[in-house]
């Protein structure tokens, strides 16, 4: 019911409220109408099966269990009241004074904008790494704060599964970093204050982390790395022309784990027969 990408959005917008001073009860009333109408108005095209609409930007919408003809009309409320419930537990968290004072003694505060993404913004600016020049990178961390040149903080929203292994920073959240610090022209960030945290809802648990100069490296490298691998499915390498290989050359994943969650697996499933 894409409950997590609705909580972002309205997490997003009530955070821009916020950075106005314009977050009153009214106000906040209007959003959870306005999520309201959103989630429902996208429930209804995507159960009436319209794909004739596939290929209108403001109409990608459809949910699986419509696509399969699974009865899922008990689940919308469901999935409303959560999204809101998850607005109104930040709202009434320790954690909304902590991001409320962010934005009175921060440099400079940085939102996401999920609904339209703005991708110059989201462009990571790798000029001065020379493996990586002609390479587009994309990141929007949720909500950052620059509060002077040496310290940062970074906030991720969650409203999926908790993290269970807290002691392994993710590559996103590194990626996220990596494209602050490049907004400075740095590299080195030894002498940095840079914390990075995950914060789930409704339950509030936070995970954080310390970002060490060895895990921006490590970073680094692994991207170098990942596109050198990725290099291998366009013509001659070539970034700039990005001419993929023939398909013959792509092999149906043994993966069962990955194949669960695929929302493709009927039809990959189907396509068999024809192999």
């Amino acid at each position: 019911m894409r409950i997590g990408e609705k909580t972002h959005h309205i997490l997003s917008d009530y955070l821009k409220l916020m950075k106005k001073k314009s977050d009153s009860q009214e106000n906040v009333n209007k959003l959870k109408e306005e999520i309201t109408q959103v989630m429902t108005n996208d429930f209804n095209i995507s159960k009436n099966r319209d794909y004739e609409a596939w290929y209108d930007r403001n109409q990608k919408f459809w949910l699986t269990e419509h696509y399969y003809k699974i009865d899922v009309d008990a689940k919308l409320q469901e999935a409303i009241d959560k999204v809101i419930n998850n607005l109104d537990t930040f709202i009434s968290s320790e954690r909304h004074d902590k991001v409320s004072r962010f934005f009175d003694i921060s440099q400079s505060v940085y939102i996401e904008s999920p609904k339209r993404p703005d991708y110059e913004s989201m462009r990571i600016v790798i000029d001065n790494i020379p493996e990586l020049m002609d390479v587009s990178i994309l990141a929007s961390p949720d909500f950052g704060a620059i509060l002077w040149d040496d310290r940062f903080t970074i906030i991720d929203w969650k409203s999926w599964k908790e993290n269970i292994n807290d002691d392994v920073i993710p590559d996103q959240i590194k990626v996220y970093v990596l494209k602050m610090i490049l907004k400075k022209w740095k590299l080195n960030i030894d002498n940095m204050d840079i914390k990075w945290y995950e914060v789930y809802l409704p339950s509030l648990k936070e995970i954080w982390w310390q970002i060490t100069q060895k895990d921006i490296d490590d970073i680094i490298q692994k991207i170098i790395n990942d596109v050198n691998f990725q290099k291998q499915f366009i013509v001659d390498g070539d970034v700039i022309r990005n001419v993929p290989i023939s398909q013959k050359n792509f092999y149906r994943t043994n993966s069962t784990k990955k194949c669960e969650s695929c929302t493709f697996r009927k039809v990959c499933e189907d396509l068999k027969k024809f192999e």
